[in-house]
């Protein structure tokens, strides 16, 4: 989840449309999950060819790495285990490859800064603003494949919440298996175990809301993340996989539910929700309206159905993993920095295959997790976390030196 920036100005629907024209686990037990008879086997993590070399680097650490591949199957199944045919066709085609369709109805540089400009006329986005921002490297509408693999994404920037090689796979594991244990809790309780609570959407919304960071988040040669543009008040991929939402043909009370995963519908945030919905329709290139995501309250949008169900709150309360992650991040790093000055420091240096302390970071990150290292220093401080990650570096390189990093 992305911290919102601020709220963007409401336009009236004659002024869009000539825009558009212009351009805590419960006290229950989860469920198990059950997976479909016919589902297709999961997809093996193997790096596609003609990746940009930062991306083709972070994929390998990716593939690399026992967590990743247990974190990117267990996600997998998730995907699979959705009940109804479409909406699990789709969840699971974007796990597997998610090669951005939104951006193939806009083939040309010139109907792409048509829809930059439109966004800036609606005040969603700013006027400096690159066209990067919409459309990063590896959009172009003849591209084969997604710029990076899912399992291969980070889950955020730098300074925030699991920013490695497969840290979007355990992020989106990690809010699957919020979402349906809420919708579990939620419905138990309230409805006396009557199904009132769709699991589908829920966990579809949670495997969905945060897609496109694989285009937006992708791997600089130094190890280092795309910097992110803002869209509508909050991250540009949150507004990106909306508008692959509607790309892929999803319904518009599953686009309003994936798009209240960064605010709840309520207490005066509606608006934020709307305002998502209306940039994701100018990307993807269709009336909110019509499409059934909007209606006007004077001269206002405002989301289409009177009452927004519950699926949608339990889609922003399952994306609430960072309070957590990014603390966790940020104790970890200095740490990992105080280490790597020691590593690299060695005789061995040349078997370590880390250029600089990026790459250290992703490959230990991608292998041993902040959440897990930090826990590390909580339970035990820099002894036991010294110890985790010197375990993980003497797995990673049996030939390097057996001393580096004792004491």
């Amino acid at each position: 989840m992305c911290v919102d920036v601020a709220r963007s100005r409401l336009f009236g629907r004659a002024e869009f449309l000539a825009t558009i024209a212009a351009a805590a686990s419960p006290v229950f037990a989860a469920a198990a999950i059950t997976v479909p008879a016919d589902a297709a086997a999961p997809t093996a993590m193997s790096v596609p060819a003609g990746l940009r070399p930062g991306n083709d680097h972070a994929a390998r650490i990716a593939a690399a790495s026992p967590l990743v591949a247990q974190t990117y199957q267990a996600t997998l199944e998730f995907g699979r285990s959705i009940g109804e045919t479409s909406l699990r066709e789709s969840v699971v085609a974007l796990l597997r490859d998610p090669k951005p369709l939104y951006a193939t109805r806009h083939p040309t540089p010139e109907s792409r800064e048509a829809v930059r400009l439109a966004l800036v006329r609606e005040n969603l986005i700013a006027a400096d603003a690159p066209l990067t921002a919409i459309f990063p490297p590896g959009t172009e509408a003849d591209a084969a494949h997604a710029p990076q693999p899912f399992w291969a994404a980070a889950g955020s920037d730098a300074n925030s919440h699991h920013s490695y090689p497969g840290g979007l796979a355990v992020h989106e594991r990690f809010n699957a298996t919020i979402a349906a244990q809420f919708a579990t809790a939620y419905d138990r309780i309230y409805f006396d175990d009557r199904n009132a609570v769709d699991r589908d959407t829920v966990v579809a919304a949670a495997l969905y809301h945060d897609i496109m960071k694989t285009v937006v988040f992708q791997w600089n040669d130094d190890g280092s993340l795309l910097a992110e543009t803002p869209i509508g008040g909050t991250g540009g991929h949150h507004v990106l996989s909306g508008a692959e939402a509607i790309a892929r043909g999803c319904t518009p009370a599953f686009l309003i539910t994936l798009l209240s995963a960064h605010a709840a519908p309520s207490l005066g945030d509606e608006a934020k929700v709307a305002t998502w919905c209306r940039a994701a329709a100018i990307v993807a290139g269709v009336d909110p309206i019509e499409y059934g995501l909007l209606r006007m309250d004077g001269a206002q949008f405002v989301l289409a159905p009177a009452y927004v169900p519950i699926e949608a709150f339990v889609s922003y309360l399952s994306d609430h993993d960072f309070v957590l992650t990014i603390h966790a991040l940020r104790e970890v790093l200095p740490e990992l920095r105080r280490l790597s000055l020691s590593y690299v420091a060695t005789a061995a240096v040349e078997q370590h295959r880390y250029s600089n302390f990026a790459w250290f970071k992703n490959d230990v990150l991608a292998n041993c997790s902040a959440v897990a290292l930090h826990q590390k220093l909580a339970r035990g401080g820099r002894p036991a976390f010294d110890r985790a990650v010197t375990d993980f570096l003497s797995a990673r390189f049996p030939s390097a030196d057996s001393g580096i990093l004792r004491s």
